[in-house]
């Protein structure tokens, strides 16, 4: 933890402990799965009242621009995917690559993304009602998940290969390289479901933690097309990847 990093999330925490719209504060993202470092952002997540909501950016936005300027500000459009709020600051004066990525729950919400299996051990700063859980996904749910995902990826294989035929005997190098870049993303979602179940659907997010070190040289070599003739050498790797996946899983989840 850098000195910039301990200043702002203590003068954060004593911003919030006594406000009483503040039911709850911690830190995700690499400082609950341990992997801080002094290249990290600020994953900041509160749970407010529900009618707080905007105050509470209000209340944050004021904190962070008196204090370290506001050069970049981007909100997450509502409703949001995981129907939470969600903005991101860049500051003025702060290290290079820091920012913070600021989410906020209200009460009544039920995804907390707290999930120890999927988001490691948050770093609670306080939690006056006891909303935050930790408790893992269960593992009928994850399997029920992977089952629906598996049968997703499964039964696109075939067309995504066709198209991507069809594009290189086009010439058509763009889109041949782009519909490729998709059956990789769908490729990952298959490795999820063999090594890492219970993160489905993070894509590539971390791989380097969570994946032997013979996947990760595999999907280094696959990922990185120079141009057509290429990708002909290694689209065949990557679709026989693919099927090999589809085979091996399908015993659990067909």
């Amino acid at each position: 933890m850098t000195d910039f990093y301990k200043q702002i999330i203590d003068e954060l925490k004593e911003l919030y402990i006594n406000n009483d719209n503040i039911l709850a504060a911690w830190e995700g993202g690499s400082a609950a799965t341990g992997y801080l470092d002094k290249y990290s952002d600020l994953d900041l997540a509160l749970i407010t009242t529900d009618e707080k909501v905007e105050d509470i950016f209000e209340l944050t936005e004021k904190f962070l621009q008196d204090n370290y300027g506001i050069s970049h500000k981007f909100r997450m459009p509502e409703p949001n995917w995981h129907g939470h709020s969600q903005c991101f600051y860049k500051l003025k004066r702060s290290p290079e690559f820091f920012y913070v990525d600021f989410l906020i729950e209200k009460e009544s919400a039920k995804n907390r993304f707290t999930e120890s299996d999927r988001h490691g051990k948050s770093i609670i700063w306080f939690d006056k009602n006891n909303l935050i859980d930790p408790t893992p996904t269960p593992e009928e749910e994850i399997e029920a998940k992977c089952k629906k995902q598996y049968k997703l990826m499964s039964t696109l294989l075939p067309f995504m290969e066709m198209d991507i035929a069809k594009q290189i005997i086009r010439g058509n190098a763009i889109d041949a390289i782009n519909i490729y870049n998709g059956l990789l993303n769908r490729l990952a979602s298959m490795l999820n479901i063999k090594y890492r179940s219970h993160k489905f659907d993070f894509g590539m997010r971390y791989y380097y933690r969570d994946l032997p070190k013979k996947e990760i040289a595999f999907i280094e070599d696959i990922s990185f097309v120079k141009e057509l003739n290429d990708l002909k050498v290694k689209l065949p790797k990557a679709i026989n990847k693919y099927q090999e996946l589809i085979e091996e899983l399908g015993k659990k989840y067909k």
